[in-house]
């Protein structure tokens, strides 16, 4: 899943629940109002969870792909072997 995927899921949401997004958007506005220093920890973790999320992600589409490669290549010698 590609970042621009993403957003636009996480926007396709947001436009169509909208009331739900303003009420999200009030409550962490109001998180950020009692308690600004542990809000701001909360929200970096947050995306550091995300960012770490999307290199696994990628890392096994990447492991996929070179697995698929490496089946092809057995196949290939099985074949050439008389096998």
């Amino acid at each position: 899943m590609k970042f621009d995927q993403v957003t636009a899921i996480i926007t396709d949401f947001f436009q169509t629940h909208q009331l739900i997004s303003i009420a999200a958007l009030v409550v962490v506005l109001f998180f950020f109002y009692q308690n600004p220093k542990e809000s701001f920890k909360f929200v970096l973790f947050l995306a550091i969870m995300a960012i770490v999320g999307y290199f696994v992600l990628q890392l096994g589409s990447v492991t996929g792909s070179g697995m698929s490669a490496i089946g092809e290549s057995t196949h290939k010698t099985k074949k050439a072997l008389g096998d």
